[in-house]
């Protein structure tokens, strides 16, 4: 009993010269210091044209830091006219490789694009570009660049719709060539892509609100589809 009285009476004696604002030590140690957290915002500008930031990370010379060196390769297997990369008020969906193809144990995801666009009969999954028409990879290259400026600032939790590269009629699933942009409203802010009503797929960025000096750059690494739910 002596001894817990010992231990609650010294406790006491602690917390009163904690307490008290004239103390600068306690037992020989200084006392911490007020420390202010100041954030800091990271600058999203690169400074550099989409297509320049394209081709930076996907032809360098470390192969662990060419993340766009599938959507590279389909770029030049479809024939895509790379200009469309360098024009202003576009935004772009950047393709992560993992966005393309996708191993998961071994088997190939249903959420990449070589994974979800079977091909042949029966259906199997892709293993190249060359697997698909070139106009087919064209197209879906065309989707992925939109019409104006949508990134964070410009767009809110309520889907934006616009229009994108890809020509009207191209996909009879998306006669219109639409896209879809919002931000999830909580406090991560997650871009999202065709998360409308009735969606039945909807892709999140990885990476977004990447300022080109032509537009920005939000990169993905699922496929992005404009699918209604059935």
């Amino acid at each position: 009993m002596k001894n817990i009285k010992l231990v609650l009476l010294t406790g006491a004696v602690l917390l009163t010269l904690i307490s008290m604002t004239g103390c600068k030590k306690l037992l020989g140690l200084e006392r911490q210091k007020d420390w202010h957290f100041q954030p800091e915002v990271l600058d999203p500008h690169i400074n550099k044209t989409a297509w320049q930031f394209l081709k930076e990370r996907a032809l360098g010379a470390d192969p662990n830091d060419t993340i766009f060196k599938m959507m590279y390769e389909g770029i030049l297997y479809s024939g895509i006219d790379t200009n469309l990369y360098l024009q202003k008020n576009k935004t772009f969906i950047f393709l992560h490789n993992d966005a393309i193809f996708r191993l998961n144990k071994g088997k190939i995801t249903n959420d990449c694009y070589f994974g979800y666009h079977l091909i042949g009969d029966p259906a199997t999954t892709a293993t190249k570009w060359e697997d698909y028409p070139k106009d087919s990879v064209k197209n879906w290259l065309l989707y992925l660049i939109a019409d104006g400026d949508y990134t964070f600032g410009t767009v809110g939790p309520t889907p934006v719709e616009t229009k994108t590269m890809l020509p009207e009629g191209a996909d009879p699933n998306n006669p219109g060539s639409i896209i879809y942009f919002s931000i999830v409203n909580d406090q991560n802010m997650k871009f999202r892509i065709n998360d409308f009503i009735g969606s039945g797929r909807n892709t999140q960025a990885r990476t977004a609100g990447i300022i080109a000096t032509n537009g920005p750059v939000h990169v993905v690494d699922r496929v992005v589809d404009y699918i209604e739910a059935d």
